[in-house]
């Protein structure tokens, strides 16, 4: 990727407020780390089960408290004036499909469904989604650049230990360090671990010429787990890099490629190319067609001289467009189980029903691989609708503030958010990406505060309009 400066003003520093901004960064940096920290608990010291998913269950905790604290904010007058826009409705009518099903879907259709699946179904699917509201309290997070040096620092981070990893780090270690009792005993999820002596996850490895090729999963103890939060942190990570003009911006260049290192080591084609295609309108928002032209270009020189190189990797990209791989296999059966499953009920077969929350009651998921069945199969036409209404509305409204007369530091969040929805939607196609929570703790918190950014510029387009 082109990496020189762009030629934009120095953002002003604005300071957050204390709460909005210490949470905000606490999550993005407690988030990538959840998932070792509890595996070296309770794989490697033997924490007590009862123990380790208590301190699991941080994340929500905090989103409830989160909650409460935007909810006083509103009663009390000290939260930003808000009126009712499109993402809004779609995103509570979502919430209270989703909470309807949870409550009735048992009484009411008989679904018969664990209530541990019901609540990790609610949990995996939805929950992340009001703090969509906490961002819409709190639009100064839009207003500075602090969460794109922070996604910069985390990408960065995370890159160089799955670098690390890929290099000297053994299947043997993964297992001494509690990884696989962490998949198979604490999540319950042996199915997705079959296939392998070592009990990790499947996805650890990729076929390469008919050669098996290890993937790196960082901290995140899975590749795709270390793959999908790039959706979020590699146009932040963009945008905060191009606009470096300090003392040392080679620094933050080079740092930059090691993001792409780090995620090319993941070998997770999909989000690769959709990350490479977020660049590319990066530079075109930017009004830079040459540097997206160069890119291009760029990918495809890289691409011939790896194919070269590695043997085998012709074979794969040929497999891959072809839908040959193994992967691909999978995904059509999951695709065609997961249609069928909402053909046969249109109208939802309830949460828990899809993914890996009926793995942990034990039963067996109607679909999985695709974002978009799994909100159709287990909340019907309704749900597949209010949350197509979510990715849509968003959209819109951060792709109309990135090309909008706001400031440099709007545009570039805004820029963000728009490319990390354009990736969940193209990526969402062949996984679920929101069992990644950094990208959807992230996504949802930013778009939240955009969403009062674009109401406070029509607000005032229209007066401006009325004088």
């Amino acid at each position: 990727m082109t990496a020189s400066a762009l030629p934009l003003p120095r953002a002003t520093e604005f300071k957050l407020p204390r709460v909005a901004r210490t949470t905000l960064i606490m999550f993005m940096w407690m988030l990538p780390f959840h998932s070792l920290v509890i595996a070296l608990l309770f794989g490697y010291f033997g924490v007590s089960e009862n123990t380790v998913r208590a301190i699991a269950a941080w994340k929500e905790v905090a989103i409830v408290v989160l909650v409460l604290w935007v909810a006083l904010r509103s009663l009390t007058g000290a939260g930003p004036r808000a009126r009712l826009m499109a993402p809004d409705i779609a995103v509570t009518a979502l919430i209270a499909i989703a909470a309807l099903f949870a409550l009735l879907e048992n009484p009411l259709f008989f679904a018969r469904i664990p209530g541990a699946a019901v609540l990790y179904g609610f949990r995996d699917s939805i929950l992340f989604m009001v703090l969509y509201y906490v961002g819409r309290s709190t639009p100064e997070i839009a207003e500075a650049e602090t969460i794109l040096k922070h996604a910069y620092l985390i990408a960065l981070l995370v890159s160089v230990i799955g670098i690390i990893e890929r290099i000297f780090v053994s299947p043997d270690m993964l297992v001494l360090l509690g990884v696989a009792s962490y998949m198979n005993d604490f999540l319950g999820l042996s199915a997705y671990t079959a296939g392998n002596e070592w009990g990790l996850p499947q996805n650890y490895w990729a076929i390469l010429g008919g050669v098996w090729v290890r993937r790196s999963g960082s901290v995140f103890l899975h590749s795709q787990g270390f793959a999908l939060p790039f959706l979020f942190l590699m146009p932040a990570a963009t945008a905060w890099t191009l606009n470096r003009r300090g003392k040392h911006p080679w620094l933050a260049r080079v740092g930059y490629a090691i993001i792409w290192a780090g995620l090319l080591v993941s070998i997770t084609r999909m989000t690769i190319i959709v990350c490479v295609l977020q660049v590319v309108i990066f530079y075109l928002i930017f009004r830079r067609p040459e540097w997206s032209l160069t890119s291009v270009l760029t990918v495809f020189a890289i691409g011939a001289v790896t194919m070269i190189v590695v043997p085998g990797l012709l074979h794969f990209v040929w497999e891959t467009l072809s839908w040959q791989t193994g992967s691909s296999t999978s995904h059509v059966k999951d695709w065609q189980q997961g249609l069928m499953a909402f053909l046969e009920k249109p109208w939802g077969n309830g949460l828990g029903t899809t993914d890996a929350a009926p793995l942990r009651a034990f039963r067996v998921p109607l679909t999985a691989d695709n974002m978009y069945l799994t909100y159709a199969v287990q909340l019907g036409v309704a749900g597949i609708a209010a949350f197509l209404a979510v990715l849509v509305t968003i959209l819109v409204e951060s792709w109309r503030i990135a090309w909008a007369n706001v400031s440099e530091v709007q545009r570039r969040v805004a820029a963000v958010v728009a490319l990390a929805t354009i990736g969940i939607i193209i990526n969402g196609v062949t996984s679920f990406v929101f069992v990644s929570t950094l990208l959807a703790y992230a996504f949802f918190w930013v778009a939240g505060a955009m969403m009062t950014i674009a109401q406070r510029l029509r607000s005032t387009t229209i007066t401006d309009l009325t004088l």
